[in-house]
């Protein structure tokens, strides 16, 4: 299992909008529907660039748990 996660905020209103291993099509939909309620309108089928333009992507690291 990889330590590294990605935190995928909105640049505009700062709402982590989702903390995944990988950005899938189920999480580009999430963040379709926040995008279309946040800030300018998104037009009806938005490039992936339009939509990752408005995001911030950050890796984290996964939180390690003490029992074994």
């Amino acid at each position: 299992m990889p330590d590294t996660l990605f935190e995928v905020t909105c640049k505009q209103c700062g709402r982590i909008l989702a903390t995944v291993e990988r950005i899938r099509d189920p999480e580009i939909a999430i963040l379709e529907d926040h995008l279309r309620t946040c800030g300018e309108p998104l037009g009806e089928a938005p490039l992936l660039g339009e939509i990752m333009g408005r995001v911030r992507v950050a890796s984290v690291e996964r939180a390690r748990s003490s029992v074994r």
